[in-house]
């Protein structure tokens, strides 16, 4: 696919695809089988090990509104709806990104806040259509300063996007109150998402499991709950993040993790015509659109070892529901896991410290 603003090549790594999958292959094979004294531990053959189901890896996108309790445009979000050549840009850009995800066979749950929905019905009005032509999930996220989430889901539809069923990201302190709200509009939101703190400080839930959230604590599992929530993990992207989700598996629960980015981090070249310079780089930066996609076409490769010895698979989070239902309906799942585990520091301090480049 031709981009607009190609006119600039990005970097290429020395490395080549294969020798970073047969890498991936051996250190996969390790991660899934352990040491050798660990082959037969109380009796258990390898191959009765290798039987623990892959941990499920999703990539979800948030763009977030660009207008915000009167302020326009946000500091810090592209102006989606109001900036048609902006809105170009980070749409071309979104475009190549899911079409190297779904070259590796990766799935993309796509979280629109409600001007970025704006900005495909004004500007790119295919842009959605051609996400779900790739495999991909649109779903709606909100952080309801002045438009709630049944609104951003409307505002979704108005684009000609299809929203799946999936509430992406909300406030852990108000989480009772959002339930409640949700009622009044199930079944069209019944999965949850990306339950968090304001900021995605310290102490958030960082849960690699599904289970259905009590009403009386959402971190506990109620059976007859009407909601499912999929965890997400250390939200870290980074193979080493992928890796311990790997060795953290169990047998009795839907094993999930996710990859977490934003659109904003893919810049235009630095001088791109009608693009204002906070939203462009140079093109030797990994914060280049086209580098930054090769960065994380080289952590799916490395993912892709992890996923040809089974110790991975790729699904969209309604994919790692049905697989949560099924299981759940036949009895093969235990809920007792006490206290979820929490964030030890920011969302960006971890990303930070594990190498992914941040502004």
């Amino acid at each position: 696919m031709q981009l607009r603003d190609e006119a600039h090549a990005p970097r290429r790594h020395t490395t080549t695809r294969a020798s970073i999958r047969i890498a991936g292959l051996l250190l996969g094979a390790a991660v899934l089988l352990g040491p050798a004294s660990a082959f037969w531990e109380g009796g258990s053959s390898v191959a009765q090990r290798v039987e623990i189901p892959p941990l499920y890896v999703t990539i979800v996108v948030h763009n977030e509104e660009d207008t915000s309790r009167g302020v326009l445009p946000k500091a810090q979000i592209p102006d989606y709806d109001g900036d048609a050549a902006l809105m170009a840009h980070f749409a071309d850009a979104m475009r190549a990104f899911a079409e190297m995800a779904q070259s590796h066979g990766a799935r993309i749950n796509f979280g629109s806040d409600w001007t970025f929905s704006r900005g495909v019905a004004a500007h790119e009005p295919t842009f959605y259509v051609e996400l779900d032509a790739l495999g991909h999930e649109i779903d709606a996220h909100a952080h309801e300063s002045s438009v709630r989430y049944h609104e951003v889901r409307e505002e979704i539809l108005v684009a000609d996007g299809n929203p799946t069923d999936v509430a992406s990201g909300m406030n852990e302190e108000e989480i009772e109150e959002q339930l409640e709200y949700f009622d009044r509009y199930y079944p069209e939101f019944r999965v949850l998402w990306g339950v968090a703190l304001p900021g995605h400080d310290a102490g958030e839930c960082i849960a690699a499991w599904v289970w259905r959230p009590s009403r009386d604590d959402w971190t506990k599992h109620d059976p007859r709950g009407r909601y499912i929530y999929v965890g997400h993990g250390e939200l870290v992207n980074s193979f080493d993040a992928v890796r311990r989700g790997v060795a953290a598996r169990r047998a009795d629960r839907v094993n999930t993790i996710a990859l977490f980015v934003s659109p904003r981090e893919f810049k235009a070249a630095a001088g791109t015509a009608g693009i204002e310079a906070q939203w462009t780089a140079p093109t030797d930066s990994v914060h280049f659109w086209r580098n930054r996609i090769e960065l994380w076409d080289d952590l799916l490769d490395e993912i892709d070892a992890l996923v040809d010895v089974g110790a991975v698979a790729y699904a969209s989070l309604t994919e790692i529901v049905s697989i949560f239902e099924e299981k759940e309906a036949a009895g093969e799942l235990d809920f007792a896991f006490g206290e979820v585990p929490r964030s030890y520091d920011s969302m960006r301090a971890r990303n930070l410290r594990a190498g992914y480049p941040l502004d």
